[in-house]
C-alpha cells in the first residue's frame, strides 16, 4: 500500500490560492485594443479594478510595458492585503491612440506571502480575491468591447471554480476538537463494519492516521487495509481550523487467502466493502456535516477500481 505521507505529498499544491488561480505571466495578450486613446485605455483598467474592490497604488512605466499596481481592499485576519500587478504594452500613434494596446494577465505581487498564510486565512482570502480579479476582467471585456481587436478577441478565462480543499479528496472541518473528530470518524467506520486497529504509522504534528481493517471473512481478523488521514490545523482554542480528512486505501492490494471456508465471503467482498464504505460516509455526514468548513461541501469519493482488481500495467517509458 502506498504510504499516507507519499500520497499526501504528491497531491498537495503550494497553497489554497493555487487551486483557483493559475494564470501569472504569459507571452500571449488577453486582448488588443485599437482606436482608443491611451488615457481611456488606462482609465478602463483602473475603473474595472476599482469597481471590483481594488485601490490603484501606482502606474509604473517600464522600458517595454506599463504596470498597474492595485491593492485589494479586503484585508484578511492575518493583516495581509494582497497586491496585484496588471501589465500592458502599447503602440501609440500620432493621435495618442492605441495602435494597438495589449492587455496582459494579472500577477499577484505578494504571492509567496499569501502562500505562507494558514489554510483558513488562505481560503477566506482566495474566496474574495480570485472572483474580484475575474470580475475586473469581465468589466474590461464589457466596457472595452467597441475597441477590441477582433483578430485576437478577449482571452481571459475566469479562474474561480468554487471552493476546493487544499488537500486533494478531502472533507474539511472546523470548530471541533481533534479527539472528538477522531472519535466520530472511528465510530462512523466501526458502525459500518470496519474494525479499528492500532496504527503502525506514527502521528506527526500536523498528521493523524486512523487505521482499519474490513473483514474478508467475518470470522477472521485479516482483511482489507484501510486508512483515514487527517491533516490538522488549529485555532487559538485548539479546535480544528481546519482539519482535513481523506481516505487512503489501495484497491489493488493483495488480499489474505480466502481458504475453503471463505470462498463465499471473497465472492461478496466487493459488494460488502462498497456498502460499508458508503455507510461509513453517511455516518460521517450525519455526525460531522455541521462542522464543515464554510463554502465547502461534504464529499463521498468515487472508487478508483473494484477492490481486489489486478493492478494496472505500468505505462512504459517512451525513449526518444
Amino acid at each position: 500500500m502506498t504510504g499516507l505521507g507519499a500520497l499526501a505529498q504528491s497531491q498537495t499544491p503550494w497553497s489554497a490560492l493555487d487551486l483557483s488561480y493559475r494564470i501569472g505571466t504569459t507571452p500571449l495578450p488577453v486582448a488588443a485594443y485599437r482606436n482608443i486613446s491611451d488615457a481611456e485605455f488606462r482609465s478602463m483598467i483602473s475603473k474595472a479594478f476599482q469597481k471590483s474592490g481594488f485601490t490603484l497604488v501606482k502606474v509604473a512605466e517600464q522600458k517595454d510595458k506599463t504596470v498597474f499596481e492595485f491593492k485589494f481592499d479586503v484585508t484578511s485576519k492575518s493583516g495581509m492585503a494582497p497586491a496585484v500587478l496588471v501589465s500592458t504594452d502599447k503602440i501609440i500613434d500620432g493621435k495618442k491612440k492605441c495602435s494597438p494596446c495589449f492587455l496582459r494577465s494579472t500577477e499577484i505581487k505578494n504571492l509567496q506571502d499569501v502562500r505562507t498564510l494558514p489554510w483558513m486565512a488562505q481560503y477566506d482570502m482566495v474566496a474574495l480575491l480570485v472572483p474580484a480579479i475575474d470580475n475586473a476582467y469581465s468589466t474590461m471585456e464589457s466596457i472595452g468591447r467597441q475597441h477590441l481587436d477582433p483578430s485576437i478577441g478577449f482571452n481571459y478565462k475566469p479562474q474561480w471554480k468554487g471552493e476546493k480543499n487544499l488537500f486533494a479528496d478531502t472533507n474539511s472541518f472546523i470548530g471541533i476538537g481533534l479527539p472528538s473528530l477522531k472519535e466520530s470518524i472511528t465510530r462512523a467506520y466501526r458502525n459500518a463494519g470496519f474494525v479499528p486497529v492500532e496504527s503502525a504509522t506514527p502521528a506527526k504534528e500536523f498528521d493523524s492516521v486512523l487505521s482499519f481493517r474490513f473483514p474478508v471473512d467475518p470470522a477472521k481478523e485479516d482483511g482489507v487495509v484501510y486508512e483515514v488521514g487527517i491533516r490538522n490545523q488549529f485555532d487559538a482554542e485548539g479546535h480544528c481550523y481546519p482539519c482535513e480528512v481523506t481516505e487512503h486505501y489501495n484497491p489493488y492490494q493483495q488480499l489474505p487467502p480466502a481458504g475453503l471456508s471463505g470462498v463465499f465471503s471473497r465472492a461478496t467482498l466487493e459488494s460488502r466493502f462498497t456498502a460499508a464504505r458508503d455507510a461509513a460516509y453517511d455516518n460521517m455526514r450525519s455526525e460531522l456535516e455541521r462542522y464543515l468548513r464554510p463554502r465547502s461541501a461534504f464529499s463521498a469519493l468515487p472508487k478508483v477500481a473494484p477492490l481486489g482488481s489486478p493492478p494496472p500495467r505500468p505505462i512504459p517509458l517512451v525513449v526518444t
